[in-house]
């Protein structure tokens, strides 16, 4: 098996690469090491993209720098297979999980947020930009990443609302796998939040707290029963 994935990485079309994403995040051989950093240099993007994206499947953190240079390059690029290419990257580096990465994420998300200001087509790919970078946050703060988490409670904070909400829900989906482990400073945010002038941040506060809730933390179940010891 690992010799048909090396062979496919050798001379394999681009759906026939794709389709062995999954093979290789489970085998994670050394040997794909080297075909998988030259496949990030090629000039084909698409094949770049696949690149990225099993170099995040095999999770290894020697992975790290080279994407973040291809991302950069991937900036540079005008055309068809620049923005997907730039989110396999973003994803791959959310998926390896390493909490460093914070470093990396945040001045990405400044410009993203600068580009957002402008108009057409250009706001909108930074938009979903900035939403991938915040759910690769939130995906190393759900591996334990204690820098990720405090990224995303600061973008809490943001003055852009679209960010506040989406930091709000990872924040909650941070927390699932330990629900009762939420700081109070944290809790007592997203409390406060619920009571924001922005519908999506106040909605979207209340739907973390909900979150968390149902997957048992007992403090944000306390937010939702009234003082008869009913459920609101």
């Amino acid at each position: 098996m690992i010799r048909e994935c090396l062979a496919v990485m050798e001379s394999g079309n681009i759906e026939e690469l794709f389709e062995i994403i999954p093979r290789i995040g489970v085998l994670r051989d050394p040997r794909f090491t080297e075909p998988l950093l030259k496949l990030l240099e090629h000039e084909n993007v698409k094949r770049r993209e696949f690149a990225a994206y099993s170099m995040g499947a095999i999770g290894d953190r020697q992975f790290l720098e080279p994407l973040k240079k291809a991302f950069k390059k991937a900036a540079r690029i005008r055309g068809a297979g620049a923005r997907e290419l730039q989110v396999a990257v973003i994803e791959s580096i959310g998926a390896i999980g390493d909490d460093a990465s914070v470093d990396f994420f945040l001045p990405a998300l400044k410009v993203c947020c600068t580009d957002r200001a402008a108009d057409g087509k250009h706001a909108r790919n930074a938009r979903k930009m900035s939403q991938w970078i915040i759910e690769s946050l939130g995906a190393i703060a759900q591996q334990g990443g204690a820098r990720s988490l405090d990224a995303l409670l600061q973008l809490t904070a943001h003055d852009d609302p679209e960010i506040q909400a989406q930091a709000l829900s990872e924040l909650s989906v941070a927390y699932w796998h330990r629900p009762n482990e939420v700081k109070e400073s944290t809790l007592a945010k997203i409390v406060e939040l619920t009571r924001h002038p922005e519908s999506v941040v106040a909605e979207s506060a209340l739907a973390a707290l909900q979150s968390l809730a149902d997957v048992g933390c007992r403090r944000a179940e306390a937010y939702f029963v009234s003082d008869d010891g009913e459920k609101a």
